[in-house]
């Protein structure tokens, strides 16, 4: 199976890789903040996708311990989930 950096380099080019690697670690500085770093109309769902999409970039490039704390930032919106759903 090609990895997602390839695909996107090869359909790209190498300064759109670029590009995408400074996105994608910028999105994960935000992500990783103390600040709630989610628009009010973003759906859990969306949420929930975005961060595997990034787990599976950072584990392609063997950056585990980003991976680790994007799990943790899921973990907190599934719980946020779960919670909404509780008092709903």
């Amino acid at each position: 199976m090609e990895l997602f950096s390839d695909m996107f380099e090869k359909y790209m080019g190498k300064n759109m890789k670029n590009y995408l690697d400074q996105t994608l670690i910028e999105t994960y500085k935000v992500l990783v903040s103390d600040t709630d770093p989610w628009p009010k109309t973003f759906e859990p769902k969306k949420k929930i996708k975005l961060i595997d999409q990034m787990i599976e970039y950072f584990t392609e490039r063997e950056e585990y311990e980003r991976c680790a704390k994007l799990v943790e930032v899921k973990e907190k919106v599934m719980k946020d989930v779960e919670d909404n759903d509780k008092t709903s």
